[in-house]
């Protein structure tokens, strides 16, 4: 019986010892899970409790997908940003290599540029010097060095004009009733370089005037001062050069033409026989003749002219006597 109380009070004892260690351990359990983590209870529309932990759980569920999301967007920024990169890489690459192949563009048409002017600029002088030593040749070394038309005014042939004036000095005949008057020549020519020979027009006019009576005037008044127009076809022939450049000559002239007179004394003298004299020599007035005419000159050269002096035995064809008169003259001539 006392075996039976002893084992009652152990078993009682040793459940109310284990009643106390479950109950420490549940409220120690109570009390960690309190102090560790603090559970919201919410209340859903739809009635349902639900924890905050799950609440939590669930948004950071949600959460992740918006996460991926804007990290998908940040990767699609990062690669369209690098693509752009590329991209203005690529086209400044490919305006630099534009400058530069305009700027290479640049320098070669600078370049053909200078060639060209320096091509222009050779000939240029080439064809300079090529004209020069020509002429300089042609003026050393002519064809015939004593023939030249430089004596005549041109100075590498050609046409050239004159004017030349001086003294018309009667012969013959005329002589006795007029005195030394003037003349105006206007001579026209042509002549080769290479040739000996040229051609040249004269184009005249001379004036005589007429004595007073007495003396070898047989005459008892003063006959009026005549006057005499030529047109005259020569030929011109150098003899000789001198001076610088052999430019100064000698030379010939010679030719023929008509001659007409107006204002000669044709009558109505004090003695027949020089009524018959001057009418025969005239055969009243005016009249036009042929005659000839020859002469020899002398150029000197001046700059682009020619300075001559140059006289010439003219002979007229009229009635009895021949008329005759030697004009004496100094003048220019141009090309």
């Amino acid at each position: 019986m006392s075996f039976r109380i002893s084992l009652a009070s152990t078993l009682a004892a040793a459940l109310v010892i284990g009643t106390v260690s479950t109950a420490s351990a549940q409220s120690d359990t109570t009390r960690k899970t309190t102090s560790q983590r603090r559970v919201r209870v919410t209340k859903e529309a739809t009635g349902e409790v639900t924890s905050r932990r799950d609440s939590t759980t669930t948004r950071s569920s949600s959460m992740t997908p918006r996460r991926d999301s804007t990290a998908m967007r940040d990767s699609v920024a990062r690669a369209d940003s690098i693509t752009r990169m590329e991209t203005m890489r690529r086209d400044s690459a490919s305006r630099a290599d534009s400058l530069a192949r305009m700027e290479q563009m640049r320098r070669d048409s600078v370049t053909r540029d200078s060639t060209a002017r320096a091509d222009s600029i050779a000939r240029a002088s080439a064809a300079t010097t090529t004209t020069t030593t020509t002429t300089t040749d042609t003026v050393r070394s002519p064809v015939n060095p004593t023939m030249s038309s430089e004596s005549y005014g041109v100075r590498r042939g050609g046409f050239y004009v004159g004017l030349a004036g001086g003294a018309a000095v009667p012969a013959g005949t005329i002589s006795d009733f007029y005195k030394t008057g003037y003349n105006v020549t206007v001579p026209l020519g042509w002549q080769s370089p290479s040739s000996a020979l040229g051609l040249r027009v004269d184009l005249g006019y001379s004036r005589f005037n007429g004595r007073t009576p007495g003396g070898s005037n047989p005459l008892s008044f003063q006959p009026s001062d005549p006057n005499i127009w030529s047109a005259t076809a020569n030929l011109t022939l150098d003899l000789l050069k001198y001076g610088e450049s052999r430019r100064g000559a000698l030379y010939l002239v010679g030719g023929g033409g008509v001659y007409r007179f107006t204002n000669f004394f044709s009558g109505n003298s004090t003695g027949t026989d020089v009524t018959d004299v001057v009418q025969s020599a005239f055969e009243g007035s005016p009249v036009t003749k042929g005659g000839l005419t020859g002469g020899a000159g002398l150029s000197f050269p001046i700059a682009g002219a020619s300075l001559f002096v140059e006289s010439r035995y003219t002979t007229v064809y009229t009635q009895g006597d021949n008329t005759r008169w030697v004009p004496v003259i100094v003048g220019l001539k141009w090309r």
